[in-house]
């Protein structure tokens, strides 16, 4: 079978050898190659970042397309508009929930232990100890509980946070399919403002669709506790950049970690660059890591081989 790679940003001789390591080990003969360079060749398979539209509708002999990231927002409509047969499926993890309960982990200690307002003292010269938060009442809110969203949440939960999440359907669906269990409660989104009022830090790990598209307003933002923080390592869309500023500069909240923006790169000019109270990151809170993600990968090729149907397939109508 052959496996056509695009990927411009990762060079492609180290997809190709994990691959052909992995193929090997489940006993797949495979012929792996750069779409990028070959853009003619068509192929069985398809690994794709960001693929051109022009080359997903030249490919005509398609039984999967992988996207190489957690999420598929981008990659969607092309697929609905020049290849709506093709199963799309996504990375679960694939070494990732490791990469963002780290990044979880590190903001939400970052607000916890004030540091922000230390960094505010330290540039006065001031030496003042602060009073913290008793953690038990330091609630830690998850909208979004996916693969990497429970990965988070456990590592919260193992600091001796208390934590909540919000999800679409009201249930911990990633942890039912793990066979594990969510200790916490969860909340239905038509509750979003109920479990807003009750985060200390609100993390935000939702996928891009129709639906969260804007979710997070000035309406929605301000029903979190005076002083809140909030930390957006899911799609920037999700949540309203200048009602967020707004609220920052009302004191209303207390500050923001945030890797994903409504504009990527995140222009020189825009006003979050120079916020005291706002830390960024290049949408880096977890990356896609070549060597589990061609693993699992073909795991899930070798169960289309056998005529089952693999996990991560996604769901068009719900958009993940």
């Amino acid at each position: 079978m052959k496996l056509a790679v695009w990927d411009p940003d990762e060079p492609f001789r180290r997809w190709r050898d994990a691959l052909a390591q992995h193929a090997g080990e489940l006993r797949l003969a495979v012929e792996v190659f750069d779409a990028v360079e070959q853009p003619d060749e068509q192929a069985d398979f398809a690994l794709v970042w960001k693929p051109p539209a022009e080359w997903l509708a030249g490919q005509q002999e398609l039984r999967a397309v992988f996207n190489l990231g957690a999420g598929v927002d981008a990659l969607l409509p092309l697929m609905r508009a020049h290849a709506p047969q093709v199963p799309l499926i996504r990375l679960e993890d694939a070494g990732m929930g490791r990469q963002m309960a780290d990044y979880v982990a590190e903001a939400v200690l970052h607000a916890y232990r004030r540091m922000d307002d230390y960094a505010a003292l330290q540039a006065h010269g001031t030496w003042e100890p602060l009073v913290l938060a008793h953690r038990t009442g330091f609630g830690v809110g998850f909208l979004g509980l996916g693969h990497m969203g429970l990965a988070a949440a456990r590592r919260v939960q193992a600091m001796e946070f208390p934590v909540l999440a919000c999800t679409r359907s009201g249930t911990p669906r990633a942890a039912t399919a793990a066979g594990t269990a969510f200790d916490g409660p969860v909340y239905g989104i038509d509750r979003l403002y109920e479990f807003l009022a009750h985060c200390r830090v609100l993390v935000v790990l939702l996928p891009l669709t129709a639906d969260t598209h804007g979710l997070l307003d000035y309406g929605a933002l301000s029903q979190l506790p005076r002083g809140a923080y909030v930390i957006n390592a899911g799609r920037g869309a999700a949540l309203r950049e200048q009602d967020l500023l707004d609220l920052l500069d009302q004191q209303h909240l207390g500050g923001a970690t945030l890797d994903v923006f409504e504009t990527e790169p995140l222009p020189p000019d825009h006003p979050l660059w120079s916020h005291p109270r706002v830390r960024i990151t290049p949408h880096v809170a977890a990356q896609t890591l070549v060597g589990p993600a061609a693993a699992q990968i073909m795991r899930k090729i070798a169960a289309l081989e056998r005529g089952d149907a693999p996990g991560g397939i996604v769901d068009a109508r719900l958009g993940y």
